[in-house]
Formats: structure tokens, C-alpha cells, sequence
């Protein structure tokens, strides 16, 4: 019992004592030299050190506002004046001002220090002009000093900059102007009365001229179509009176030559070729554009080329068809025609003379007719006596003669 009562203890002893005769052992073994004592760091919520500012700054400048210029890598803020905001009315012309002094000139800027927005704050001149005053002068830029420069060569620049700006305040010059006094309710109303009676008058131009203008570009049209169909009408009717003209003289010439021939017998084979009326062809190009004469001459010239197509079919067969037949077709062609012209000249004005007849071609004159001769007995003179007939020749109408024609046997009609 004693014995399982002390167990732990023992137990606990010889665990201590194994741990220190460990840690004893290690520290023996090691020869380094302990760690030396951690250094303090300071806390990373100061503000950082601004680079040092360059005294003095030389070369071509550009404005970037009234009163700001960008010289090299810098930009430098004008020491003692404040110009307008770029959003404002005078801030533009505040830049074009300070722009036109430094224009094509070196600029020369002394730095007295530096913004609470880091920029260069400094006095710069372009040749011997102090931009900065000169700006005030024209009454472009305020007086404005915040208190930064901590340099006696800008406080020396005050006393200037302040002169400067109460002799533009005196001159009403730039921002110092005085507003112009507001216009009198009479004055405001008049100008509106006078818009208003010009946009009147203005209105009733426009509502009253493209009316007119309208109309007038459709009548003009009008005429143009009018002239346009005129002329197609006038070419038309010359045409066709030209045509018939023609086709009147030939009929004309074809009559005469069958007026020499028996009326109840055919053409001979020999002329029947020959008897052909010329053909419409003006006629039939146009006869789709009929509607531009007048119906008083269109039925007439619908006659005359109905009347001629008839008498073109008859003379075609005028080997089997009776020349008197063929005569009577040619005379009413011929009276058609005439009608035909006489109403185209009377309805359309047209003034010419009739031609068609001289130019058309001579008829061709008729062959003579063969004949079969049978030689006539002989007198009872003596052979000598007698005078000789050359064969074939035909005898003289007083001689007396048995003649037979070679186309004297009777055709069918």
C-alpha cells in the first residue's frame, strides 16, 4: 500500500529530474552567441519627405490655367493671384490671356516653395514682363495669397500685386466689370414684339410661297407635257400625209398605165409584176400612237390604208383579175387619200406643198405585147414587085393582117 502511494511521486522526481539534465545538456552542446534585443520600429502614419524644390526654372512655358504654367517637367503655380475656375465664364480668357504673354518667349521662374498640393508656387516672367501682375492689370486674375511662400522676395510683391489690382478695380477692367443694368420691362418686350412680327411675316412668305411655287412647277410641267405631246402630234400627222401622198401618187401612175389596156381582160404576165402600191410601213410603225390625231382624221386614214391593203391583195392577183377591177381599187385608194390629207392639213394647220407626186419615181413603160404573125398571101403581082417583111416585125395597122395575140384567149375572172 505504502509502496503504490509513492509511485507517483517517484514518477514525477525522476521526470523532472530527466528534463533538466536534458535542457543542461543543450545549452552545453551550443556555442552561439544569444540573440540581441529587438529594436523599436516607429509607426508608418507619418507623412513622407517631399523632394526638394529646384530654385529657379528657365525654358518655353505653356498656360494650363490663369494662373498655372507647365515649364518642362514642372508645373508652376503664379505666386499671388487666384484666376477664375476653366468651367467658369472668364476662365478661358484668363488662359488665352497668359498663354499670348508667353507665347514664343522663354520663361523665367523663381520658386519660393511649394503648395499644400505639392505644386511650385514662384514669380515668373516672360522677357521683363511679371506675368502675374500683368494679369492683374487686365483685370483677368484676383489678388490671393495663402500664406506659403515663407519668402521676403514675395512679400515684396505684394505691395505691387495689390496696386495692380485696385487700378484694374477702378477701370472696371475684366472680372471687375459692372454688370449691365437690366433691361426695362418695355425694352424687354419690344425686341420679343419684334421677333414675333418677323416670325409672322416670315411664316406667311413660306405658307404663301410654296403654294405658289408648287403650282407653278405643275403647270410648268403642264406646258412642257403639252409641248412634248404637240410635237409628237405634228410629227405624227406629217408622216402619215407624207405616206399617203405616196401611196396617192402611185395609185395615180398605176391607173394611167392600166387605163391603155381592155378593162374586162387581166393584166399581161409581162407588166403584172410591176403593178405594186408601196407599202405603209410609216403606218404600221405608229399605229399604236393613233390616240395623238384627232378622231376626225383618224377615220379617214383608217379608210385610206384599209382601202389600201385591199387594192395591194387584188393587185398581187392581177394576172386573173380584170383590170378594170383593178382600176376601181385604185381610184378609191386614190380618193382616200385625198380625203385623208385634206383632213390632216385642216385639223393640224399644216402648210406644205404637195410633192409626193413629182418625187415620185416614172412609171416604167408597158413591154410590147408579143404576136403571132401569119404570113398574108401574095398579090398576083410579080414576086419582084413586092416588098419584103422582115420576119416577126409587125405589120403597119393600114396593111391588112391576121394578128393573133399571144394572150388573147379568154381567162377565167
Amino acid at each position: 500500500m505504502l509502496i503504490r502511494k509513492l509511485a507517483p511521486v517517484v514518477y514525477f522526481l525522476v521526470s523532472a529530474v530527466f528534463l533538466s539534465i536534458s535542457a543542461e545538456a543543450k545549452s552545453t552542446k551550443s556555442d552561439e552567441a544569444p540573440p540581441p534585443p529587438a529594436v523599436p520600429v516607429p509607426k508608418v502614419d507619418q507623412s513622407t519627405l517631399n523632394p526638394l524644390a529646384p530654385q529657379s526654372l528657365e525654358g518655353p512655358a505653356k498656360a494650363i490655367s490663369g494662373d498655372r504654367i507647365s515649364l518642362g517637367d514642372y508645373q508652376v503655380r503664379l505666386y499671388g493671384i487666384a484666376a477664375p475656375d476653366m468651367g467658369s465664364e472668364r476662365g478661358p480668357a484668363a488662359r488665352l490671356a497668359l498663354d499670348t504673354l508667353i507665347e514664343g518667349q522663354r520663361v523665367k521662374c523663381a520658386v519660393f516653395g511649394k503648395t499644400p498640393t505639392s505644386e511650385l508656387l514662384g514669380k515668373c516672367n516672360a522677357g521683363d514682363i511679371d506675368l502675374a501682375k500683368q494679369l492683374l492689370s487686365q483685370g483677368l486674375v484676383a489678388v490671393y495669397r495663402d500664406g506659403t511662400a515663407g519668402n521676403d522676395d514675395a512679400a515684396n510683391l505684394d505691395q505691387a500685386y495689390d496696386a495692380a489690382e485696385a487700378l484694374a478695380r477702378q477701370s472696371n477692367l475684366g472680372i471687375w466689370s459692372k454688370p449691365a443694368p437690366a433691361a426695362s420691362r418695355t425694352e424687354k418686350v419690344q425686341p420679343f414684339l419684334n421677333r414675333a412680327a418677323l416670325a409672322y411675316i416670315f411664316g406667311l412668305i413660306v405658307v404663301l410661297t410654296i403654294p405658289i411655287t408648287m403650282v407653278s412647277i405643275w403647270r410648268s410641267k403642264s406646258h412642257q407635257d403639252e409641248r412634248w405631246r404637240q410635237m409628237r402630234r405634228y410629227t405624227m400627222a406629217t408622216g402619215v400625209a407624207a405616206e399617203a401622198e405616196i401611196i396617192r401618187a402611185v395609185a395615180k401612175q398605176l391607173m394611167s398605165q392600166l387605163g391603155e389596156l381592155p378593162k374586162d381582160r387581166p393584166a399581161p404576165a409581162a407588166i403584172a409584176p410591176l403593178l405594186t402600191l408601196p407599202t405603209a410601213s410609216f403606218w404600221s410603225a405608229n399605229a399604236e400612237r393613233l390616240e395623238l390625231l384627232p378622231v376626225e382624221v383618224t377615220v379617214p386614214l383608217l379608210r385610206l390604208y384599209a382601202l389600201h391593203e385591199e387594192a395591194a391583195r387584188k393587185l398581187a392577183l392581177a394576172m386573173v383579175i380584170p383590170t378594170g377591177t383593178l382600176i376601181g381599187a385604185l381610184h378609191a385608194v386614190e380618193i382616200a387619200a385625198d380625203r385623208a390629207i385634206d383632213m390632216i392639213e385642216g385639223a393640224m394647220g399644216i402648210t406644205r406643198e404637195k410633192t409626193a407626186e413629182a418625187a415620185a419615181p416614172a412609171p416604167a413603160p408597158l413591154p410590147v405585147e408579143p404576136t403571132l404573125t401569119t404570113p398574108a398571101k401574095a398579090p398576083s403581082k410579080p414576086a419582084s414587085a413586092a416588098s419584103p417583111t422582115p420576119a416577126g416585125a409587125v405589120p403597119r395597122p393600114s396593111e391588112p393582117t391576121k394578128t393573133q395575140t399571144a394572150d388573147s384567149a379568154p381567162l377565167p375572172r
